[in-house]
């Protein structure tokens, strides 16, 4: 039963996360379908002739970029999350549970494809003009991303295990002198944050309430971590 509950949990997370994901493309379509047929004014633009639109919204900068931006961030995430997909499906018709390995991918696939969809989407709506207002425009459903951030685990607990695993195995290695000087420099930092918490955490000694009030005090140092492993 507990492995049961186990898969589903990481089966519903991987949802969550192709869910936001999917929340966001249609988001970005629709906007850019309507950007690419509103006509805007340009002093150096020749008007425009039958036929033709001339400069529409699509071009203005700041959209233009951001187009770019979603079509880019989200095509990475939904590869990352199709992979952990295909991982996990190999688990599930084999019969055996995922791998810490998988399980904390799994995690980060939830927490950054929901993280990335509402920084995406909050941004397209701020630079989209008066459309953002509009009913059939979809922004009316933003809140369906703030459902996924607390769905299947919230974002900020699965954030903090990832950094408590983290600090632990830091820890662990520094005990057995383990060198990881080979190690990339996006590492590095998680080495730096890890040590950082460390020390400070090797102040409250064996007493665990007060180990919890520093790590509470450190919550910046906890999500910065967080941030470095993903």
């Amino acid at each position: 039963p507990f492995a049961m509950i186990g898969q589903r949990l990481y089966t519903g997370r991987v949802c969550v996360a192709q869910a936001a994901l999917e929340y966001r493309r249609k988001l970005f379509e629709v906007a850019h379908d309507y950007a690419s047929s509103k006509p805007v004014w340009s002093p150096f633009a020749p008007p425009a002739t039958a036929g033709e639109l001339g400069p529409v919204l699509s071009s203005v900068p700041q959209l233009k970029a951001i187009f770019a931006e979603g079509d880019a961030r989200g095509a990475e995430m939904d590869e990352f999350v199709a992979r952990c997909e295909t991982e996990l499906s190999k688990c599930l018709v084999e019969g055996r549970m995922p791998p810490n390995q998988l399980t904390e991918a799994i995690a980060i696939a939830k927490v950054k494809a929901v993280e990335t969809s509402i920084d995406l989407c909050g941004r397209l709506k701020q630079d989209i003009g008066s459309f953002a207002l509009m009913g059939d425009a979809g922004f009316v459903h933003l809140d369906f991303l703030t459902c996924c951030k607390f769905a299947e685990g919230d974002s900020r607990i699965l954030m903090q295990k990832m950094a408590r695993d983290r600090v632990r195995k830091f820890g662990k290695d520094a005990a057995k002198g383990v060198d990881h000087s080979d190690k990339c420099e996006l590492f590095a930092e998680e080495q730096r944050i890890c040590g950082e918490l460390g020390a400070a955490m090797a102040k409250a000694g064996d007493d665990k309430a007060a180990q919890q009030q520093i790590w509470d005090e450190e919550w910046v140092a906890v999500y910065e971590l967080a941030e470095a492993c993903m």
